[in-house]
């Protein structure tokens, strides 16, 4: 890539550092609950889930933004709603109901990061640029767990409410993105220049979009099966071979790495996968499974859990990349947001589906997890479905 590429994607990359801030903010619970006694302990615990009530209410009304502001605009009120969420506190903690108003401002901001990200380097990149850097996109989030969980854990030691200071480096943030990333133009003025000047509803967009959209969200939903399995499930299988929480936080940190490693070296990785980038990234999953389920060793625990950061890789990085070929300027923000919100309710129903199939947690749950990842990745090789895709981009370039 040119150097100015490169600046570009600095800029809009820099955004995911926010995504996990709010894994320092969880590991403070129990300091938070002690200076609120007279508040139950299940209400302290909301702030690690009631994000995603702003990320959900932010996915919802993403599409319609679009059509309002700049793309870049939107991430920078993205940012904004991080930055500012998160750094109340730091300045007034008095009143744990602020705190979780706050957290859904973080969610919200945080969700419309999730969206807006795949859609600016959809505006920006091209081709293998755009595949590599939507790569770098989910390995940045890891960087940026690894890094704020540390430092929000040194700045919170003497006092849980110094850790959200670490909200004030999305000021940094805000800062690179404001001049690495190049202006556009709202959605809405482009279709002056569209013929007859049709306004497109979301239902007009919903009806056009490409039928490998929803093969998409159906790819989607199984990530998210086979993710959520693994992470609600791996304490349960190594507490069964008398490994504590220290162990398990520990494979869990390390195997972390598997995931920046990949997203470093994902343009060289697709040239060994090439169309079936997915499909190698289910089979990822199925040795993340099988390394932690049928191993006591620590090496192989580490090594599962390298894996399973691999297949978020590249199951994650290339679905929003098939996606973007697959839809058009106005399509896409549409399309992203659905499957962001598609997984946010898959990975909520995970426990539930396992259990109404009478699936037990631990052990058993791993190994279906195995079965769901063999046989997503076996549908996908079978049915050539990257190459479909890719003809699919190439039969719309020679219409155009």
């Amino acid at each position: 890539m040119t150097k100015k590429q490169i600046s570009k994607a600095i800029g809009i990359l820099s955004m995911n550092l926010l995504l996990m801030l709010g894994t320092a903010v969880t590991s403070a619970i129990a300091a938070i609950a002690k200076s609120f006694p007279k508040e139950p302990i299940s209400k302290v615990q909301l702030l690690g889930s009631i994000p995603q009530l702003g990320q959900i209410i932010s996915t919802a009304f993403f599409a319609y933004l679009t059509f309002k502001m700049t793309r870049k605009d939107l991430g920078l009120m993205a940012i904004l709603f991080v930055a500012i969420g998160g750094l109340i506190p730091a300045i007034y903690s008095n009143s744990l109901n602020l705190i979780l108003a706050c957290m859904v401002l973080v969610g919200f901001g945080t969700g419309t990061i999730t969206n807006v990200v795949p859609v600016l380097l959809q505006e920006n990149f091209e081709g293998e640029a755009r595949a590599t850097t939507m790569g770098w996109a989910t390995g940045v989030t890891n960087v940026g767990m690894m890094i704020f969980t540390a430092l929000g854990g040194v700045l919170g030691s003497s006092n849980w409410r110094n850790l959200f200071w670490i909200y004030g480096l999305g000021l940094v943030v805000f800062a690179l993105a404001l001049v690495l990333i190049p202006q556009d133009q709202k959605l809405s003025n482009d279709n002056k220049n569209n013929k007859g000047s049709k306004k497109l509803g979301f239902w007009t967009l919903l009806k056009n979009l490409n039928g490998y959209v929803y093969v998409l969200y159906l790819i989607n939903f199984m990530l998210s099966l086979a993710m959520m399995t693994f992470l609600s499930n791996q304490s349960i299988v190594l507490a069964g071979q008398n490994k504590g929480t220290a162990y398990v936080a520990m494979v869990t940190a390390l195997g972390n790495v598997g995931g920046i490693i990949t997203a470093a070296f994902l343009t060289y990785i697709r040239k060994f996968t090439k169309n079936d980038t997915i499909a190698w990234g289910f089979i990822a999953f199925a040795l993340s499974f099988i390394c932690i389920v049928f191993s006591s060793n620590v090496v192989l625990h580490i090594i599962g859990n390298a894996f399973s950061g691999m297949g978020i890789v590249l199951v994650n990085a290339t679905a929003p990349y098939e996606m973007s070929i697959l839809t058009d300027q106005k399509q896409f923000p549409l399309a992203v947001s659905i499957n962001t919100l598609l997984g946010s309710v898959a990975g909520m129903i995970v426990p539930m589906l396992l259990a109404a199939v009478k699936i037990a947690p631990g052990h058993d749950s791993f190994m279906a997890g195995i079965v769901v990842s063999i046989v997503t990745a076996g549908v996908l090789f079978v049915t050539r479905f990257g190459s479909r895709v890719e003809k699919q981009q190439n039969k719309e370039k020679g219409e155009n």
